[in-house]
C-alpha cells in the first residue's frame, strides 16, 4: 500500500514537472536577429488587423485547426477581460500558457520561421499572434517601463559576445523569479532587462510562474557573459545578461502593404 502511495505520489510530481516545463523550455536556435521569425508588432495597422481576426482568421484558423479550436472552446470558460484587455487577449494567453492541448510547440516553431509563410499567406496563427502581441501591448501600458527577468535552458550557444545584438526568434517567456525556475535548466540562462515584456500572470494557465512574455520584436544587447568555471558561485553554467535596446519588426504590417 505504502509503495502504491509512494509511486502515485512519484507520478503526480514528474507529470506536474513536465507541465511546469511549458513555457521555458527552448530549442537550441542561434542567437542571433531572428529575421527569419515572424515579428510583426501591427504598430500602424492594429486595428485593421483586429478587423481581420475577427471576421477572418479566427475562424478561418479554427476550422483548419481542431486542436487551435479545442483550445479556443476551453480558454473561453476560463478566461476573463480585465486590465485593458478583451475577452479575446485573455483566451490568447490562456491558450499559450496552457498544457492541454498543447498548442504552443507548434505556434512558437510556426512564429521562429514563419517569415516567408507569413508573406505568401500560409501562416495558420494569424489569430493567435496578433492577439498575443497586442495583449502584451496593452498590459505594458499599464506595467512599470522596465522589468528584470530571467531565463534558463538546457542548451549551450557559440560564439555570442558582449556587444552583440539579438532577438528571441519566438514570444519569451520569462519569469520574474529566477530561484522558482531551476527545473528549467542550469545550461545557458539568460537575465534580462526588457521595455517590451508585460507580465501576464493573471492571465496565465500556470500562474506560479510568474511569467513575463516578451514579444519576437524586442532587441536586445549582449551586455555580460559570466561563466561558473570563473565564477563557482553563479546560478547557472553561463548567464548572459541582456538589456533592451529597441524595437526590430521586419514584417509590420505586411499584410496591408507589398513586402519585397
Amino acid at each position: 500500500m505504502k509503495m502504491t502511495i509512494w509511486m502515485l505520489f512519484m507520478f503526480t510530481v514528474t507529470l506536474a514537472t513536465k507541465q511546469h516545463l511549458r513555457s521555458f523550455l527552448i530549442e537550441a536556435d542561434p542567437l542571433d536577429m531572428a529575421n527569419d521569425s515572424v515579428d510583426d508588432a501591427y504598430m500602424d495597422c492594429a486595428e485593421k488587423m483586429s478587423e481581420l481576426v475577427k471576421k477572418q482568421y479566427l475562424k478561418q484558423e479554427r476550422n483548419a485547426n481542431a486542436n487551435f479550436s479545442k483550445a479556443w472552446r476551453f480558454a473561453e470558460k476560463k478566461a476573463k477581460s480585465e486590465d485593458g484587455l478583451e475577452k479575446e487577449h485573455a483566451v490568447a494567453i490562456w491558450i499559450y500558457t496552457s498544457e492541454n492541448p498543447k498548442i504552443y510547440a507548434d505556434f512558437n516553431k510556426a512564429v521562429g520561421n514563419g517569415s516567408k509563410s507569413y508573406k505568401n499567406g500560409k501562416f495558420q496563427y494569424h489569430s493567435l499572434h496578433f492577439l498575443l502581441t497586442t495583449a502584451i501591448q496593452r498590459l505594458k501600458a499599464k506595467q512599470k517601463p522596465g522589468m528584470r527577468t530571467y531565463r534558463r535552458t538546457r542548451d549551450s550557444y557559440d560564439n555570442v559576445a558582449i556587444g552583440t545584438t539579438i532577438r528571441f526568434n519566438r514570444f519569451a517567456s520569462t519569469s520574474l523569479d529566477y530561484k522558482g525556475t531551476e527545473m528549467f535548466g542550469e545550461k545557458t540562462c539568460f537575465e534580462i532587462y526588457t521595455h517590451c515584456g508585460a507580465d501576464i500572470t493573471k492571465f496565465s494557465a500556470l500562474k506560479r510562474e510568474k511569467e513575463v512574455l516578451i514579444p519576437p520584436y524586442e532587441k536586445f544587447k549582449v551586455t555580460s557573459v559570466q561563466m561558473k568555471k570563473r565564477r563557482p558561485d553563479l546560478w547557472c553554467d553561463v548567464v548572459y545578461t541582456l538589456k533592451g535596446d529597441g524595437i526590430q519588426s521586419n514584417l509590420d504590417c505586411a499584410l496591408f502593404h507589398k513586402v519585397n
